[in-house]
């Protein structure tokens, strides 16, 4: 009878250990100590959701506790909140990193430009990058596909040898650097005359006429169904903008940085361009950020625990 008294208090030790790993996702099944214990931000766009719970499923799954918080803000107060103390890391864009939160700027540099970059900047505030991501989400020109071929289009600069045409974005796009200023410079797309398009309706305004070319971006969920092609930027106008984990570098140590940076930089390994817009497609379909990357990660074998070197 001791010993049964015995078991059944180690027990209920145990189960009183088990940590919360979310604001609105439920926590993972394993004992956490308050070391392995980690807070994470998001924006609230639903790539960034879909990023978050990537995260946070996959160290769940390797032993980590996580608060998720989605939707926190933008760049700027992510960053702030990162400085704070309010979280512990959160999901970056590495020419947002240098554009707006560094305030440089990101036209022409290449991925690994940029990720050297955002590093430096990032290590002079006592924070550190993950690796970053195969895919990036960045501003492109979009056309439909048919009438890519039609004109034979491929870069941006082909768009130069039409008649005219007409771009469409949102309207404060008309006047940006990183915009049809930018464009016009870069590309000599003096041809473009400007409609002003709400965000989100881009795609309508093509598939109506409203405009022949778009700016969009490059994991928008209406990619997956092959009617529309972005037109390559060879010029690098809009930079790279291809994602890493930014943490602390002092909750890094706390957390086991080798450990922690290895599940984060795997799930970062498998984020293909294809992968992200097909997840993207299926949240803005209706189905859940978390179902969605809990069932992407089983597909890549993250969902057991990934065994160090």
């Amino acid at each position: 009878m001791r010993r049964l008294l015995l078991a059944v208090a180690a027990l209920a030790l145990l189960a009183g250990g088990c940590g919360d790993a979310g604001d609105d996702t439920g926590g993972s099944s394993q004992p956490q100590g308050a070391s392995l214990r980690v807070t994470l931000g998001t924006q609230e766009f639903p790539e960034a959701r879909i990023l978050g719970e990537l995260w946070r499923q996959a160290l769940a799954t390797n032993g980590y506790a996580v608060d998720l918080r989605k939707g926190v803000g933008p760049a700027e107060d992510l960053d702030q909140a990162l400085q704070d103390g309010t979280i512990d890391g959160y999901v970056a864009y590495t020419g947002t990193v240098l554009s707006v939160v560094a305030g440089q700027d990101v036209t022409g540099l290449d991925p690994e430009e940029t990720y050297a970059q955002a590093k430096e900047f990032y290590a002079g505030q006592d924070m550190v990058m993950s690796d970053m991501t195969p895919f990036q989400n960045k501003d492109a020109i979009a056309t439909t596909t048919a009438y890519a071929e039609e004109h034979d289009l491929t870069e941006i600069g082909d768009l130069a040898g039409l008649d005219s045409f007409t771009l469409g974005a949102r309207p404060e796009f008309e006047d940006l650097q990183l915009g049809l200023t930018g464009l016009q410079e870069t590309y000599g797309l003096d041809n473009a005359e400007f409609a002003p398009v709400e965000l989100g309706e881009q795609y309508t305004a093509l598939d109506d006429g409203t405009a022949q070319a778009v700016d969009a971006f490059t994991t928008d969920p209406q990619l997956e169904g092959g009617g529309y092609r972005l037109l390559e930027d060879p010029e690098l106008l809009f930079g790279s903008q291809n994602v890493v984990m930014v943490v602390g570098k002092d909750d890094l140590k706390r957390v086991d940085a080798t450990a922690f940076l290895r599940v984060v930089d795997t799930v970062n390994s498998e984020l293909t361009e294809e992968a992200m817009v097909r997840m993207n497609a299926e949240v803005t379909e209706g189905r859940s950020d978390e179902v969605v990357a809990r069932e992407f990660l089983r597909s890549v074998g993250l969902d057991r625990p990934i065994r160090g070197d």
